[in-house]
């Protein structure tokens, strides 16, 4: 992708805010911009990076006990060790300084990016996306720390540049279509329909029937005090939680509370759903029912998932890989279901890519691919961990529409965790919320 404007006109003191729908080009904009500033650079690719280091080189198999990669000091002493605990206290890490990296949730290791960048103490920084992942406790304190900083910031809420920029770009196709102040720019009709509802999209939606047509259990999900430990520390304490038929939840809570946790616990990528009383689709972990016996019967979309995709797929490959529960394809499939996975990819926005590698295209571009994935097989049960994370204002309007359609349907109903309120789904009758102390404190039952 070839920029065919000039590169943005940035004179010393300004702050910028770039804006663009995924797949515009920002971030390959903002990456040619740090090489020019010599810029410290906070990413999710940049993260990717650091996580693909510490999987190359997890010895478990060799140590005969889990690796839990380098602990989040280390990580910060690569970096510098100047300011390190005060840089650590400041993002919520001085709890986590002798934790794995391996370890850490999705909003932890955000807070650990942004943390190698600020013990520079640089005078400027480019962000892409530094607020999502983020719960609302640590976003304050966060603009707090970039106050004063010369910033190139990649946002696809405009929220979230409100305070920290005093410029704003919009990139189009690798093109920069506006570049000028704040202010003004909030008063053109391309920044105003940034984040709005593309109401002929989604007049164009047509959802399929269900394809499954065999009996569901009273209860989706039930777990009778189960107990996690992590590290010598208790993530979930004695929890009983149920999920009726035709209950849909939001699971809320601050970051390393436990709420990917339970998320996992449910679809059986934790080891200790094992050890508790959890019963999934009226089977019982443990009781004899293989992992894929669950996995039938729920799509999911998460951080951790979007992590594992690492393989050389198409997109039209990821989003088939949702009849399979699979990362990748590995069999061949019958020409009814890549039919249906074209649809899918067509509802997303995503057709002239289908046969672009899932890598090569931006966070954004991948997240839409893997709630794609995610519906692809119509699950009863669909599980969204921070859906929205890297979508913008269109996108994202789009994903809960499309959401909130299915469920009204009955085609599915949802565990929904997010930690941006304006991120609503009319559909959610039900919430489990966690509090700061990371314990599980209370059922809030009835319409919310």
């Amino acid at each position: 992708m070839m920029f065919l404007m000039k590169h943005l006109d940035i004179q010393s003191g300004e702050s910028w805010g770039i804006v663009g729908r995924n797949g515009s080009g920002k971030t390959r904009l903002t990456v040619g911009l740090a090489e020019e500033w010599g810029a410290e650079v906070v990413s999710f690719e940049v993260e990717d990076e650091l996580l693909e280091r510490e999987l190359r080189e997890d010895d478990s198999e060799f140590l005969e006990m889990i690796d839990e990669g380098r602990t989040v000091r280390e990580m910060l002493m690569e970096v510098s060790d100047e300011g390190l605990e005060a840089v650590a206290e400041a993002l919520g890490l001085f709890r986590l300084l002798d934790q794995g990296f391996l370890t850490l949730s999705t909003g932890e290791r955000r807070r650990l990016m942004l943390a190698r960048a600020l013990i520079l103490k640089p005078q400027r920084l480019v962000l892409d996306e530094p607020f999502d992942g983020l719960d609302q406790a640590f976003r304050e304190p966060l603009r707090s720390l970039l106050e004063g900083m010369e910033l190139i910031l990649v946002a696809n809420r405009l929220s979230d540049l409100e305070g920290l920029v005093s410029h704003l770009a919009c990139v189009e196709e690798g093109e920069i279509v506006y570049q000028g102040r704040y202010a003004e720019a909030l008063e053109l009709e391309v920044f105003q329909q940034f984040s709005a509802l593309d109401e002929g999209r989604v007049s164009q939606i047509v959802l399929p029937e269900r394809v499954r047509s065999v009996e569901l259990p009273e209860q989706w999900v039930r777990m009778e005090k189960v107990t996690v430990v992590h590290g010598g520390r208790e993530i979930i304490s004695n929890l009983d939680w149920v999920v009726e038929q035709g209950e849909n939840w939001k699971i809320s809570g601050p970051n390393g509370c436990g709420k990917s946790t339970l998320v996992n616990l449910v679809t059986g990528d934790h080891p200790q759903c094992y050890s508790n009383e959890v019963t999934v689709m009226g089977m019982k972990r443990g009781s004899g029912e293989s992992i894929w016996d669950v996995k039938s019967y729920v799509g999911i979309v998460s951080p951790s998932l979007h992590q594992q995709h690492r393989v050389g797929t198409t997109a039209l490959g990821v989003v088939t890989s949702g009849f399979f529960d699979s990362v990748g394809i590995y069999q061949e499939v019958p020409r009814e279901l890549l039919k249906a996975a074209e649809c899918w990819l067509d509802l997303v926005g995503m057709t002239a890519w289908k046969d672009q590698i899932f890598r090569s295209l931006s966070y954004g571009q991948q997240r839409l691919l893997l709630v794609a994935r995610a519906l692809v097989k119509q699950p009863p049960l669909l599980i969204l961990d921070e859906p929205c994370q890297g979508l913008d204002g269109m996108n994202r309007a789009l994903v809960l529409e499309v959401i909130d359609r299915i469920v009204e349907r009955g085609l599915t109903q949802i565990l929904y965790i997010t930690h941006e309120p304006e991120d609503r789904l009319r559909c959610l009758t039900h919430e489990l919320r966690y509090e700061a102390d990371l314990g599980f404190v209370r059922q809030e039952l009835g319409v919310l």
